[in-house]
């Protein structure tokens, strides 16, 4: 397949919940692919945006954990690991899906490194936090009593976001920090989510808590976008919070890369994977962080992660800093 192949899959889509994920858990939302439909509200916390209305998305809304044994159902299977064609809508879904989880029902985690900083309209901006985190997912079956009507060969996300926020000098944890572009006082919380979305067989997504960011339709092909790369291949999903309201601006970009070979090789089960992301949100949504709802100061996140599919290959820090704190995450 040559490399213009691989680029003529660009009917992406910016409303993709893989894609939306992670800026939903870097921005605060915080920082790659997710509960019961009623969320453990904060009181200090804005209520989520839904399309025009003066609600606020924001990550502290959702259910922070899953509290009955959710990430014990039946693991999703795929019939195909290797040999894409990346141009089949379906095939080209099962690549992503290899290159960004895994095809063969294991649980992924994806740790990441992140730095936080702030955009600042008529005044110098810069970094104000640092962030260990970790996403811990699991695709599953569809249970039919539950989704009666999804498309055969539909997955399942089950979606688990940690994040501790570091001191942005020497990336240690830190429990509140002098805000040095306002002058207040973070209190620092750390950011904990579950969530959940169907992974259509064409390449398609639905948030099961948050159909106003992602509503695709499951019979829609949406083929993502993949560069073969020298050796490698790099899929490209990124996408905005489309929908006008107070939640804009609001974007995200990431990129996966993974061996081109072994993401063809269907002797290969998981592969390598590093991930790269970045994102946009309006700082006021993270409430520690002294802002009001008229500021427009802005919440930049760069992270740098890689998926891993055992314990053991979790980094040493991920383990002292996320693990030793939230066990259950594991």
């Amino acid at each position: 397949m040559t490399n213009n192949q691989l680029g003529n899959s660009e009917q992406e889509c910016g409303l993709d919940p893989m894609r939306r994920l992670i800026l939903s858990a870097l921005g605060g939302t915080a920082a790659v692919l997710a509960s019961p439909p009623l969320f453990a509200k904060s009181a200090k916390s804005p209520e989520p945006s839904k399309g025009n209305s003066e609600k606020i998305f924001t990550g502290y809304d959702r259910k922070r954990s899953f509290n009955n044994n959710e990430l014990d159902g039946t693991p999703w299977i795929a019939s195909q690991i290797g040999n894409f064609d990346l141009d089949d809508p379906a095939q080209n879904n099962l690549a992503k899906i290899k290159m960004t989880n895994n095809l063969v029902g294991k649980r992924t985690y994806v740790p990441m490194l992140v730095r936080l900083s702030l955009g600042r309209d008529q005044e110098p901006g810069g970094r104000l936090l640092g962030a260990a985190a970790m996403f811990t997912w699991q695709l599953q079956i569809p249970d039919p009593s539950e989704f009666p009507n999804v498309p055969k060969g539909t997955a399942l996300m089950r979606s688990m976001y940690t994040a501790r926020y570091l001191d942005p000098h020497t990336m240690e944890p830190v429990k509140e920090l002098k805000n040095p572009y306002n002058g207040k006082m973070m209190l620092l919380e750390d950011s904990l989510f579950v969530e959940n979305f169907l992974a259509f067989p064409n390449g398609g997504s639905h948030f099961i808590e948050e159909p106003q960011f992602a509503n695709d339709a499951a019979e829609k092909a949406i083929p993502s976008l993949f560069k073969k790369w020298g050796d490698d291949l790099v899929i490209f999903m990124g996408g905005v919070y489309s929908e006008p309201g107070k939640h804009q601006p609001r974007m995200t970009e990431n990129m996966w890369a993974a061996s081109y070979k072994d993401v063809m090789d269907p002797s290969v089960s998981v592969v390598r994977t590093s991930y790269n992301f970045m994102s946009v949100k309006k700082a006021f949504e993270k409430p520690w962080t002294g802002y009001a709802f008229s500021d427009e100061d802005l919440l930049l996140s760069l992270a740098y992660g890689k998926k891993v599919h055992s314990l053991e290959d979790i980094p040493d820090f991920h383990k002292r800093v996320v693990a030793e704190k939230y066990p259950d995450r594991l």
